[in-house]
């Protein structure tokens, strides 16, 4: 089985740590980290002829990265919060996947969500929401969503090793239930 990992965030810090985590706990899987900052993507530019012919016309390296995204069976998909939101470097790369989504080609898949934000307490919500608005994209792609984690009060690049490595070991959990709901195990 194969199983991605997204990383959508362009430094390699919290977000990437926790993909990162979340990849090495899924032993026996045929796992790939993706980091979005090599990606170079180029927006989507709203043509939808990827509705008609299941391609896209922009000749770049996400085209390649929409292969191993049909192959998967399941997503480690991990964002910092933005404004609520997930990054605009995630967005840019769920919006390059329209050719996958008229021959429903995510239907069934599975996926944990990853936000990270250096909000705390009750500000926190807004990494609440950063995690929502990833979910709302596998809704809308047919993907199930297994498992979300949140890191909150990470601002430097290390915190989540550093200061919160508890969150790791959320993400090394998580992983595990996604790989027990794609052998169809219950906990």
């Amino acid at each position: 089985m194969k199983v991605v990992g997204i990383v959508g965030s362009n430094r390699r810090g919290n977000t990437y740590s926790m993909v990162e985590a979340a990849c090495h706990a899924l032993e026996g899987f045929d796992v790939e980290l993706i980091h979005l900052h090599g990606l170079m993507t180029k927006m989507c530019d709203g043509c939808l002829t990827c509705d008609n012919t299941g391609e896209c016309h922009i000749q770049d390296r996400v085209r390649t990265v929409m292969d191993k995204i049909k192959e998967a069976d399941g997503f480690v998909f991990g964002t910092p919060a933005r404004w609520s939101l997930l990054s605009g470097e995630l967005k840019v790369f769920f919006d390059r996947l329209n050719p996958l989504a008229v021959p429903e080609l995510l239907n069934e898949k599975k996926a944990i969500v990853f936000a990270v934000g250096q909000c705390e307490g009750e500000e926190a919500k807004s990494i609440k929401l950063a995690a929502k608005s990833v979910k709302y994209f596998c809704d809308n792609a047919g993907i199930e969503v297994i498992d979300t984690v949140i890191a909150e009060g990470c601002q430097q690049p290390t915190d989540v090793m550093t200061k919160h490595p508890e969150v790791l070991d959320k993400c090394r959990k998580s992983a595990i239930r996604l790989a027990r709901a794609l052998h169809n195990e219950t906990d």
